[in-house]
């Protein structure tokens, strides 16, 4: 006999979503992350990409999600006004791949 186990919003919300565990965890992935790109774009003597990074926490709204619910997050942003151009590459700029070539090295 199976039982079927069922989440309430309110058990995610305060359990999981605003545990400052979780919140941390994700933080200091963006933290051990952001470090590794400064790295490679100096090695690469990209100075003003290097100078841009940086981390910024959030929620997303949950407008997408079929619950409405917001989640939190941690991300590395570029603040170069060329970040597009040097990660994927577009023609005039090549492929540099900084943030790719980072969360290999990381290898989380």
């Amino acid at each position: 006999m199976t039982s079927k186990f069922t989440v309430s919003e309110d058990w995610m919300r305060k359990n999981v979503l605003a545990n400052p565990t979780v919140t941390a965890a994700l933080n200091a992935k963006a933290r051990r992350l952001a470090p590794i790109v400064k790295r490679i774009a100096l090695k690469e003597g990209d100075q003003r990409y290097a100078a841009s990074v940086r981390v910024i926490q959030g929620q997303r709204p949950g407008s997408k999600s079929p619950s409405h619910i917001q989640r939190p997050y941690a991300r590395v942003m570029i603040g170069d006004e060329n970040a597009t151009a040097k990660e994927y590459g577009d023609g005039k700029l090549p492929k540099k791949g900084f943030l790719r070539r980072a969360i290999a090295e990381m290898g989380d």
